[in-house]
């Protein structure tokens, strides 16, 4: 029996939390490290389902930017895994990634946004994001970056919403592969 390749993917947005890929998607990296990808920005035009969600994480090229984020060691089986749950309007794509072991090439997912707009997510969204990078130790400067991104909250609707939103994200991740 042959063993599995395993490969890298670089995790942006929720995928950056080891918690978060390892409940919500089932994915079990054997190897997490900080990351830089030169050449594009971080930009929150993934449309949200209602609009106290109204937007989520997506990279794209900026000859001067730098995203920071995770890059994860995975089975080919936990990409396409991450692939499935995260939905079907996103491109598989090549990049290479500056982390403290050298570079990487790494498989990462850039959403089919029709429109380049950059939208406040959820301050609940941002505080996940948030979390995630101080976990994984990212620069303090781009966390400052981070926590400065203007985001959205609706008193007592946010919090009644929360709920649909969960079940809205646990759906995705939960379908079958």
């Amino acid at each position: 029996m042959s063993k599995e390749k395993s490969i890298y993917y670089f995790g942006y947005g929720s995928n950056m939390s080891l918690a978060y890929i390892q409940n919500r998607r089932g994915v079990y990296p054997t190897k997490s490290l900080p990351g830089r990808l030169n050449g594009y920005r971080l930009i929150m035009n993934m449309q949200g389902p209602i609009f106290i969600e109204p937007s989520f994480a997506n990279i794209t090229p900026d000859n001067s930017g730098l995203v920071e984020g995770v890059v994860h060691l995975i089975s080919e089986t936990e990409l396409t895994k991450i692939i499935n749950t995260e939905g079907e309007d996103y491109e598989v794509t090549d990049i290479t990634v500056q982390t403290k072991d050298g570079n990487k090439v790494a498989k990462t997912l850039i959403y089919k946004a029709l429109s380049d707009k950059d939208i406040p997510p959820s301050r609940r969204y941002m505080k996940i994001l948030i979390k995630a990078a101080k976990d994984s130790r990212l620069s303090k400067e781009y966390i400052r970056g981070l926590e400065s991104r203007p985001s959205v909250y609706y008193p007592i609707l946010s919090e009644i919403y929360a709920v649909r939103v969960f079940y809205w994200v646990w759906s995705r991740s939960r379908l079958k592969i």
